[in-house]
């Protein structure tokens, strides 16, 4: 458990900031081409790995050199290299946004966890001022306590824990 007062995260977006950066993924999802998948699509399609991958590459070779005679118009040397082209460079954008999606993972654990412990803290103290007759504190610990009710320990505040999450 982290020291109570540490405070790592102690800042709130700005509206400028917030405004800037969904206005930065309305410009990366407005760049994307049009396309989506049902779920039977996401388990069905078939994913590219390096082996599917070097397969397909290998295919440009073959349907470069030899095709002319031998395929389909309707199977395009060109049109797989597009497909693999588009993949390379998701592949490379999505790498990108999973390093941002950690961060933004992180952060939310941190202040939330920031939080939590915090309103927790505030608990104990309200519950035991309570105990104590404190004026005022009955009604900020009734207001608090129902969170703990649900977990069948109404009375218990000795053993609030970082593991008592929301």
């Amino acid at each position: 458990m982290s020291n109570l007062t540490e405070n790592r995260i102690d800042v709130i977006l700005s509206e400028a900031g917030l405004s800037t950066i969904k206005t930065g993924i309305a410009a990366i999802a407005a760049e994307l081409p049009a396309g989506t998948l049902d779920e039977q699509q996401r388990k069905s399609y078939r994913a590219i790995d390096v082996s599917n991958k070097v397969f397909c590459i290998d295919a440009v070779t073959e349907i470069s050199i030899s095709g002319a005679g031998i395929m389909p118009p309707f199977i395009s040397a060109v049109s797989i290299q597009k497909d693999l082209t588009l993949f390379e460079q998701l592949d490379g954008v999505e790498a990108s946004l999973q390093n941002v999606m950690q961060k933004i993972a992180d952060l939310k654990r941190i202040a939330g966890h920031e939080a939590y412990n915090m309103a927790a803290a505030a608990y104990k103290i309200y519950s035991a001022a309570n105990t104590a007759g404190i004026p005022g504190a009955k009604q900020a610990y009734e207001k608090l306590k129902p969170r703990f009710d649900a977990q069948g320990r109404p009375n218990d505040t000795n053993n609030l824990t970082t593991s008592d999450e929301a």
